[in-house]
C-alpha cells in the first residue's frame, strides 16, 4: 500500500498541470478543456517547462506527518521522496527502469503491473507529453457535483501499451478548474481506487495551482499541502537512479 500513497501523491504534485493538455485534443471535450487550459495556465508557460519539483507538507488520517517532495524531469523521469523523523521512503523511474527505496528494507525493482502503472504515471505527468503519449480517445461522460461545484465527467482511455485502467477527470463548469480524479491502481495483488481532490486554487509564477491536494482510498486519506514549486531547476540524471547502499543507514 505504500506504492499507492506515492502514487497518488505523485499524481497530485503534476496531474492538475497535465489534464487539461492531455485530453484538450478530443472534439468532444475541447471546449471545456480549452477553457481549463486557458484558466489554469494564462500565460502559456506549460510547453517551455523541462523539470520541476514540488514540495507538499503530508498528513495520513489525520496524524502522521511527513515531508514529501515530487521531482520530474523531461523525457518522463520522477522521483518521489517522502520523508519522516524516523524513515525515507523514495520511489523512482529513469524513463526504462522504476525502483523503490525504504530505509528500512533497502532498494527492490519494480516489475509487472506496478512497472506499467509507473511507467504511465511517468509519461502522465510530463508536462511535455501530447495526447497521442498517453491516450487511445477521452470522452465526455455528463456531470456530478464535486466540493459543491456542478462539474464536467471527462474519462481518458490510456493506450493499450500501458495496460491501466481509464480515468475519470472532473473540471468545474463555473471554475473551469480540475476538481477531482478517480483512478484505478494496484494495491499488491489486488487493486483499489483512489479519488483525489483538487482545493485551494491561487495564482502563483503566472499559473492557477492547487494548493492543497487530498486522496482518498479505501484505507486512507493523504492530505497534501503545498510548500514550494521550483520551474525548471537544475536536476542530474543520477536522481533518478537507485540510492547508494550508505543510504540505507
Amino acid at each position: 500500500m505504500k506504492r499507492l500513497v506515492v502514487m497518488s501523491c505523485a499524481a497530485a504534485a503534476a496531474l492538475w498541470l497535465t489534464g487539461c493538455q492531455m485530453l484538450s485534443w478530443n472534439p468532444s471535450a475541447e471546449s471545456i478543456l480549452q477553457k481549463m487550459d486557458r484558466t489554469v495556465d494564462p500565460e502559456h508557460k506549460l510547453p517551455g517547462i523541462k523539470s520541476s519539483v514540488f514540495t507538499y507538507d503530508m498528513i495520513v488520517d489525520g496524524k502522521n506527518k511527513s515531508e514529501c517532495t515530487v521531482s520530474l524531469k523531461y523525457p518522463y523521469m520522477f522521483r518521489f521522496e517522502n520523508k519522516t523523523p524516523t524513515d525515507i521512503h523514495i520511489i523512482g523511474y529513469n524513463g526504462k527502469a522504476g525502483w523503490e527505496f525504504d530505509s528500512g528494507c533497502g532498494v527492490r525493482s519494480i516489475a509487472g503491473q506496478e512497472l506499467n502503472e509507473l511507467r504511465f504515471q511517468s509519461v502522465y505527468l510530463s508536462p511535455n507529453s501530447t495526447p497521442k503519449d498517453i491516450f487511445d480517445r477521452t470522452t465526455l461522460d455528463g456531470s456530478e457535483a464535486v466540493d459543491g461545484e456542478s462539474c464536467w465527467k471527462l474519462t481518458g482511455y490510456p493506450l493499450a501499451e500501458f495496460n491501466v485502467k481509464p480515468i475519470s477527470i472532473f473540471v468545474g463548469k463555473n471554475s473551469n478548474l480540475l476538481r477531482k480524479t478517480v483512478e484505478t491502481q494496484s494495491a499488491g495483488s489486488a487493486a483499489s481506487t483512489v479519488t483525489t481532490y483538487f482545493r485551494d486554487y491561487k495564482f502563483s509564477d503566472g499559473m492557477m495551482m492547487p494548493f492543497t491536494v487530498v486522496t482518498v482510498t479505501s484505507e486512507q486519506t493523504i492530505n497534501c499541502k503545498l510548500k514550494t514549486v521550483q520551474w525548471n531547476p537544475a536536476l542530474p540524471d543520477s536522481l533518478f537512479v537507485p540510492p547508494l547502499p550508505e543510504l540505507k543507514k
